[in-house]
This record gives C-alpha cells, sequence and structure tokens, in this order.
C-alpha cells in the first residue's frame, strides 16, 4: 500500500512539473507577441516585427493596435497596398483614432492619391487642431509636389506645438539643406542633438547634412557615433563607406564593404562601392570581378552594370569568354521587350549586348533579323556578312544546316541588292561620315551621390555612351567635373562644340530623375530644360532613353551632297534617317550653317541657300534627288550642306530612335515618343516624380 501511495505521489508530482513546462508555450499570448514586435520595430528590425504582429493578430484578430503596428511596418518596407489592407482592420475597431487616419493619408500619398490624402490630414486637423503628425502629412504631401516652402510651412507648424520634436527638428534641417541654407540647418541640427544626443539617427542624418555641405570630415565623425551607438546601423555604415571613399581612403572604404557584405552579401551597394574604389586603387580586373559578384545577387542594379559594362569595354580583352555571359543579360531582355512588340527597347538591349560582345553570334542574328523586318535590307546583308567572317571564341560549333542556310540568305540578298543607290552611284554608303552634330555633356563638382556614389559622372558618360548608335552626332563627355555654367559654356565653344548639356542624378529608395539643360555653345543660352522620373525595373535605362529622345527632338535633319550628275544628287540620308521619297531639303552653301541663336533650329543667310532638293529614291543611307536651283546661277557643288524642310506624312517606325527628327526651324517632324499601346510606358505616364528628400524625410520617425 505504501509503495502504492508514493507511486500515486510521484505521478502527482510528475503531472505538476509536465504543467509547469507548459506554461511558457500558455504564455504566447498576443500581447507578448505585440511586445516582441513592439520591441522589434523600435530596433527597426521590420522583418521580425511583421512576423510577431501577425501572430498577434492571428491569435486576437480585434487587436487594433497590432494591425495598426502591422500596416505601419508594411508601410515602411515599402508596401503600401498591403499596409492598406491592415489599416482598414484596425480601422474597423478604432474608427476615430487619429493615428490610424494619418497613416491612412501617408499610404494614399505613398499610392499617389494625393487628393485622398489631402483630404484625410485636413479632417484631422479640422477635429484636432494641434496634431502634430497631420502637419507632417501635409509637408509630405507639400514635398511630393515639389513645394518646398510650403512643406517647410507644415513642419514649422509642427515644431511650434512640439519644440523638441525629433521629426520635425530634423525634417527642417534636411529641407534647409536641400535648398542650400546652411545656416538655418545647422540651428535645427544644434536643438536636435541636444535633445536626442544619444540618438543614432540623428548623428546619421547630421552626417548626411554635413555631405550636402562638402564637409566630409565632419560626416565621418558624425556618422561613426552614429555606427559607436547603433553596433546594426546598417544605413550608417554604407554611409561611412561612402565617405571614406569620396575621402580617398580607399583600403579603408573596401574594408568597411568586405565587413557589410559579410553581414548581407544581397545588398548590392556595397558590391557596389567596393568596385569603384577598387577601380581608383588601378585595379580595374578586381573591380570587373567584384561588380560581377554583385551583378549575381542583384541583377536588377543597372548602374552597377553600367559601370562594369562601361570598364569591360575600355579594359578587357575581346576575347573574355566573360563577355557572352554579360551580353546574355541584355539579349535576354531584348528578347522581352520582343515578346511585347517594343521595337525600339529590343533594338536599344541588342545594341548594348554587341558593344560588349561584338562576336555574340545570337545577339547579332537576332538585332538583323530587326532590320529586315524593319526594311533595312542593306544594313540586314551587312549583318550576316560580319556573322559569316567572325565566329565566337570557345562557342559551340555552328550546325552545318545554320551555315548554309546564313550563306544562301547572303547570296540570295546579294543578288536582289545587286542594283541599290549606292552599287548604281559607286559609293560605300557604310562609312560615311555623317557626324553634323557635336554635343558635350558635362555635371556639375556636387555633393556625394547618398545612393550610387560617382552617380553624376557615371551618368554623363553613361549618357554620351548611349549616341553611340546615332551615327549624325558625335557626343563626348570628360571625367572631371565642371565648376558651373560659365566652365562648361568656354569649354564647349572652345572645343567647336554645337551644344552642351549640363546634367545631374537625383536617386531615390527605388526611383530616379535626371535633369539636364541643353545650351547653345555657340551664344550659351539655354536650348532646353529637361527632367525625365522613373520608378520600378529598368529605370536608369527609361531615363537615358528618353534624355536621348528628347536631345534628338532638338536636332535638325542636316546632310550633305556627296555626288552630283546634271540635275540629279545623292544626299548622305536615307531610311535610317527617317527620309521618304518626297521629302525636301534646302540646299545651304558649305561651312555656313550655324545653330540659332536662341532655342532649337538652324541660322542661315539666304543668299547661302542655293537651291533645294526633293528626294525621289530613298536608299537606307543616302537618297537620289533632283535640284531645283535657287537664282540663275547654279552654284550647287559636292560637299554643300542640306536641311529638312518637309517630310511627308508618316507612320514612325517603332524600331527606329537613333536620328534628329527637327527641320531646320527646330520643329519635330517624326514622332518617335514612346508607343502609347506599350504597357512600360503606360506605366512611365503614370510616375509621378518627387524629389529625393521626400525618403530621408519618410524615414525619421
Amino acid at each position: 500500500m505504501k509503495n502504492r501511495n508514493n507511486l500515486k505521489r510521484t505521478a502527482a508530482c510528475f503531472l505538476v512539473f509536465a504543467s509547469l513546462a507548459c506554461l511558457p508555450a500558455q504564455a504566447k499570448t498576443a500581447r507578448s507577441y505585440y511586445d516582441k514586435g513592439f520591441d522589434a520595430e523600435s530596433t527597426e528590425d521590420w522583418h521580425t516585427a511583421t512576423q510577431n504582429y501577425m501572430e498577434a493578430v492571428r491569435i486576437n484578430p480585434a487587436f487594433a493596435d497590432a494591425w495598426f503596428h502591422l500596416s505601419r511596418v508594411s508601410y515602411l518596407l515599402g508596401e503600401p497596398e498591403l499596409a492598406l489592407q491592415y489599416l482598414e482592420n484596425a480601422e474597423k475597431i478604432e474608427k476615430t483614432d487619429s493615428r490610424i487616419l494619418n497613416l491612412k493619408g501617408l499610404i494614399y500619398l505613398s499610392l499617389g492619391q494625393t487628393e485622398n490624402a489631402s483630404a484625410i490630414f485636413e479632417q484631422i486637423l479640422t477635429a484636432y487642431p494641434n496634431d502634430v503628425s497631420a502637419h507632417f502629412g501635409l509637408a509630405e504631401l507639400q514635398l511630393a509636389g515639389g513645394r518646398f516652402s510650403g512643406a517647410k510651412k507644415e513642419y514649422e507648424e509642427a515644431l511650434k506645438r512640439q519644440g523638441d520634436n525629433k521629426k520635425a527638428l530634423l525634417s527642417l534641417a534636411l529641407l534647409c539643406a536641400y535648398t542650400n541654407d546652411f545656416s538655418a540647418s545647422q540651428d535645427y541640427l544644434r536643438r536636435a542633438l541636444a535633445y536626442y544626443s544619444s540618438d543614432a539617427n540623428v548623428h546619421y542624418l547630421s552626417a548626411l547634412i554635413a555631405c550636402m555641405k562638402g564637409d566630409l570630415q565632419s560626416a565621418e565623425t558624425q556618422v561613426r557615433i552614429a555606427v559607436e551607438l547603433n553596433k546594426n546601423y546598417t544605413e550608417g555604415y554604407r554611409l561611412l563607406s561612402q565617405v571614406l571613399y569620396y575621402e580617398g581612403k580607399y583600403d579603408e572604404a573596401i574594408d568597411l564593404c568586405d565587413y557589410q557584405i559579410s553581414k548581407d552579401r544581397n545588398e548590392p551597394l556595397n558590391w557596389y562601392l567596393k568596385g569603384l574604389a577598387q577601380k581608383k586603387q588601378g585595379r580595374a580586373a578586381d573591380a570587373v570581378a567584384t561588380w560581377s559578384k554583385g551583378l549575381e545577387v542583384a541583377p536588377q542594379d543597372e548602374i552597377m552594370r553600367m559601370t562594369m559594362e562601361l570598364e569591360v569595354r575600355d579594359s578587357l580583352e575581346l576575347e573574355d569568354a566573360r563577355r557572352k555571359a554579360w551580353a546574355g543579360y541584355h539579349v535576354n531582355i531584348a528578347d522581352q521587350c520582343a515578346e511585347r512588340y517594343d521595337g525600339t527597347g529590343a533594338s536599344y538591349e541588342y545594341q548594348r549586348a554587341l558593344r560588349i560582345d561584338p562576336l555574340n553570334r545570337k545577339a547579332r542574328m537576332a538585332y538583323a533579323n530587326m532590320l529586315e523586318l524593319n526594311g533595312m535590307h542593306e544594313l540586314y546583308l551587312e549583318q550576316l556578312k560580319f556573322v559569316q567572317d567572325f565566329s565566337e571564341p570557345g562557342s559551340v560549333k555552328v550546325s552545318k544546316r545554320s551555315e548554309t542556310f546564313l550563306k544562301d540568305t547572303i547570296e540570295a540578298y546579294d543578288s536582289l541588292l545587286s542594283e541599290t543607290l549606292a552599287k548604281k552611284w559607286d559609293i560605300q554608303s557604310f562609312y560615311l561620315d555623317k557626324i553634323r552634330w557635336k554635343i558635350a555633356v558635362f555635371y556639375e563638382d556636387r555633393p556625394m551621390n547618398f545612393v550610387h556614389a560617382e552617380g553624376d559622372y557615371l551618368t554623363a558618360v553613361a549618357a554620351s555612351d548611349i549616341f553611340s548608335g546615332v551615327a549624325q552626332t558625335s557626343v563626348k563627355t570628360q571625367g572631371s567635373p565642371v565648376s558651373g555654367y560659365g566652365e562648361a559654356f568656354r569649354k564647349a565653344r572652345t572645343n567647336g562644340y554645337d551644344y552642351f548639356v549640363i546634367l545631374s542624378l537625383e536617386e531615390g529608395k527605388d526611383d530616379m530623375t535626371l535633369n539636364a539643360v541643353m545650351y547653345s555653345a555657340r551664344t550659351g543660352t539655354e536650348t532646353e530644360k529637361m527632367s525625365f522620373y522613373a520608378t520600378g525595373n529598368n529605370r536608369y535605362t527609361t531615363v537615358l532613353r528618353r534624355f536621348r529622345t528628347a536631345v534628338l527632338e532638338n536636332l535638325p535633319v542636316r546632310g550633305k551632297i556627296i555626288r552630283r550628275k546634271a540635275k540629279s544628287v545623292i544626299v548622305d540620308l536615307g531610311k535610317s534617317e527617317h527620309i521618304l521619297n518626297g521629302a525636301v531639303f534646302q540646299i545651304i552653301r558649305k561651312g555656313k550653317i550655324s545653330t540659332a541663336d536662341t532655342g532649337t533650329g538652324l541660322s542661315y543667310r539666304d543668299d547661302d541657300i542655293l537651291g533645294t532638293i526633293e528626294i525621289t529614291d530613298c536608299g537606307e543611307e543616302i537618297s537620289e534627288g533632283i535640284i531645283s536651283i535657287n537664282g540663275f546661277y547654279d552654284k550647287i557643288n559636292d560637299d554643300d550642306e542640306v536641311v529638312l524642310i518637309s517630310l511627308p506624312e508618316i507612320k514612325s517606325d517603332a524600331a527606329i530612335d537613333t536620328a534628329p527628327v527637327a527641320d531646320a526651324k527646330g520643329n519635330v517632324v517624326v514622332n518617335q515618343k514612346p508607343d502609347s499601346a506599350n504597357p512600360l510606358n503606360a506605366e512611365i505616364r503614370r510616375a509621378v516624380s518627387h524629389p529625393a528628400v521626400l525618403d530621408l524625410i519618410q524615414s525619421i520617425y
């Protein structure tokens, strides 16, 4: 009996201990998950916060605070649609909570629904005139529209109500620095540092503002304090590595990039900056290898890809096997463009592939087929002959059937094109010097770019490179920045350019704006101010291509007479420059054309107009026309220039966007705007630009 009682007591004790062991699992309540989420959110660990808040609302679907914070974290992660869904659940429970309404306004703002956002913030201020968050919302609304003075006023209103408000102080400091009012910016910073000296984010933003002033030493001091206060401050380490790079401390910058890569190898900016530092050290091969690894983890980083490709073209041997893989990326993009009937995009990408790997058979054949599809049979034949004459090093052997087909096609086209204008007039049309426009591209010595270092320099080089397929233009940039308009004008005029462009790149978290001003290099007058905004994938390519199109729309179609027989003449313009039968040109005495004093178009004297030409037989690179003499005497000779006066109404060829399209007066005569049916271009039109400072301000909380 005694043993039986002992067994009962032992069993009872076991049950007690078992129940105690289960208590921690039972303690995982909605509140405990919420508290864990809140702690993670306070340290900016958005993913852990999301996980815990989701557990909290799963256990208690009526937990309004958890829904609110889940929405807020989703908003901070850049998922506004999802954030709105979560917020609606919170709003069902707490309909009059101003926090919920403020966040809803911010979400509407990020979705581009500015009217809805404005209505919400105004509604809050009507009910709660001292609601600081509503003033912040209205300020961001003003910033989204580029109204800096209106945004400043709203932040000042918020500061009147809470004199120590961190977001108000730092937002004003950033906004003043962005508008070059560094004195006022420093005043706000001093106040913020006095109240929040132990806040890493305050020191980080102080470092950013020091960078905007060009004070790299102070920037390094402040950002080192930030990462000391927060050992896991990813943005702080990234800024520090950029500051070290701009200070010329390349070894330190590389070491810090390696440290960040060891923590997160999927962050492309660390690979990008490491490669830049290696290039500055003269280690081009190492830089290319670094960028190549970076693109493996972030293939959509277009700026890193462009940087690598420019270096590859300059320093890598043509036979390097890696070229094929890098070119393959652009071939894949081109194929996608072709599938959605974006001919200009496909053509651009195939040309990018061939710039990297000229011997790439697949890219060249695809590009050749596009030329043939668009009626450029002579150019198609030239591409086929190139393929026949050269083969890819190390490639799989091409089948005999393919080689036979290629040979037969070349023979067939040689026969079909035996009576072209070029053959008739015995002209090597593909070797003509068609350059009529010399354009210089400059960038100014500005504070560092906070996303991709050297962004302005690279964009200037890329903006020049994108004109490589435009036969009528010679576009050059220089490796060093200019101090401003005066230096750019002097250099452009001294070196005999027709126009010069000063550009800059603004980058946000997932968008960018390319700003450019085009000037006459002869008179220095402004020709056009341009701004191109894009977001999402391929945004860098998008702004560069739109820039090229805008420049070409300012350039009149110019050529020259290269051969004459009685009334018939040959000019060095053809279908590749959009010319058609019936096009009319004025003939201007050689050397007597200049750019217009102001605006677009050309300038020449009436007594230098020698006659006109009407095109009667348009080839691909040259055209034949009949001349009409101006006046009694025939003064028309070879090398006299021709300028477009009129062009028959045509349907723009979607695959040709690489030629000037204006007439002598500067009026656009060929529509090169993106195809309205292309969904990508519809997305471009819907996108609304906002200043990069808005991203910085939205990161303050």
